[in-house]
């Protein structure tokens, strides 16, 4: 399928690419809040939600937003992308409230810490440590996702859950980041779409550090056994380096018996959660993708 309209013309708004590596940190983390609010567009307002709490987890900054309503929350422990180098709290809000009055659940938003000051495993260690946190605090169920590095973590979270023992309702990936070897077809097929080969490449990186990356915990397609894993919902699009990990994961989960909802969206690129409702696609997207969620949670 050919690339949505409404996408290419945002890309062609953006300035002209430059390569991870010749930018410092400080230019990226500048660049991509610039991005942020391209995509947003002049008058944005976020979904309104229930409520907002600032709240310290352990020394971990983090927002709840809880929905409309009184009756009992399941939450979404909700991790942000932005290769484990850049984004927060600002730069996901609208993610979060979305997903929150789409799918009536509580919102976790955590501001993990950011590589390369603190690469693997500090960012993992935050999840868990929110994670953990939200499993005790009287909520019906606690899930994990997040998107692109954020599905990362929280694909790892999932496997660490796992093998402690502890109950979690779903895990949301979204066009996740899964493998550090970064070595898949979609790596070299997909370009020109806002996220490049090489800048993933750099992204991992500055995560990974020297950590062997078949590291599950560091790359969770590194996994052996998928077994016994939180249900899942994983969204993948079209247009995007990380495409293919995704969609072999949903598949290997499916495979070892994990209860997947799984898609691969035509016509998106990489990051469309930051371009609803803007753009329609991708808002019809968030919105399906809520729905899934909101489905397995229940069951």
């Amino acid at each position: 399928m050919s690339l949505d309209a409404q996408i290419a013309a945002l890309l062609k708004q953006l300035p002209a690419h430059v390569d991870a590596a010749d930018r410092t940190v400080a230019e990226h983390r500048a660049g991509y809040a610039e991005l942020v609010a391209l995509r947003r567009g002049t008058g944005w307002a976020p979904d309104p939600v229930g409520s907002r709490q600032d709240l310290d987890v352990e020394g971990v900054p983090c927002v709840l937003y809880r929905p409309v309503g009184d009756q009992p929350q399941h939450v979404l422990v909700y991790l942000h992308g932005g290769g484990w180098v850049v984004g927060g709290l600002d730069s996901h809000e609208g993610v979060a409230r979305t997903l929150c009055r789409r799918t009536g659940m509580a919102v976790l938003a955590a501001d993990y810490r950011l590589a390369p000051e603190h690469g693997f495993p500090a960012p993992l260690e935050d999840s868990l440590t929110v994670t953990r946190w939200a499993g005790g605090q009287g909520f019906v169920s606690v899930s994990v996702g997040g998107d692109s590095a954020g599905g990362c973590l929280a694909a790892a979270v999932a496997l660490v859950f796992r093998a402690e023992g502890r109950p979690l309702a779903a895990q949301l990936l979204v066009y996740p980041a899964l493998d550090a070897a970064a070595a898949s077809a979609s790596y070299a097929q997909e370009s020109g779409y806002g996220l490049e080969a090489q800048d993933m490449r750099w992204y991992w990186d500055q995560y990974a550090g020297t950590h062997p990356k078949d590291d599950p915990l560091l790359s969770p397609s590194a996994a052996a056994d998928l077994r016994g894993l939180a249900p899942a919902v994983v969204a993948t699009v079209e247009f995007d380096v990380l495409r293919d990990d995704g969609d072999l994961y949903a598949a290997r989960l499916r495979d070892a018996g994990v209860r997947v909802w799984s898609k691969q969206y035509p016509g998106l690129t990489h990051g469309f959660l930051g371009l609803a409702p803007s753009v329609v696609a991708a808002d019809v997207a968030l919105q399906e993708i809520s729905a899934a969620l909101r489905e397995l949670v229940g069951s």
